[in-house]
């Protein structure tokens, strides 16, 4: 069993807190956006905030510029 980096704990560590709450602060996305390191880490992100913002009648703003933004980075 491979052990995990210390970047890959920290990420998962912060994917905990922003599914553990309904409006994560900009603050805490903006830390996980830099420590992101692969694309599966960056996809799972992704989902992450679409799954922040689906349930919604009128989503943040702020949620849906940083989808747009990850959308863009990524390849096809």
């Amino acid at each position: 069993m491979a052990t995990a980096s210390a970047q890959d704990v920290y990420v998962e560590l912060l994917f905990d807190k922003i599914r553990e709450d309904q409006y994560p602060s900009g603050e805490l996305l903006d830390r996980i956006e830099r420590a992101l390191a692969s694309r599966e880490q960056a996809a799972e992100y992704l989902k992450l905030l679409v799954s922040k913002v689906e349930p919604t009648r009128y989503p943040s703003h702020q949620l849906l510029d940083r989808i747009e933004r990850l959308a863009r980075r990524m390849p096809r």
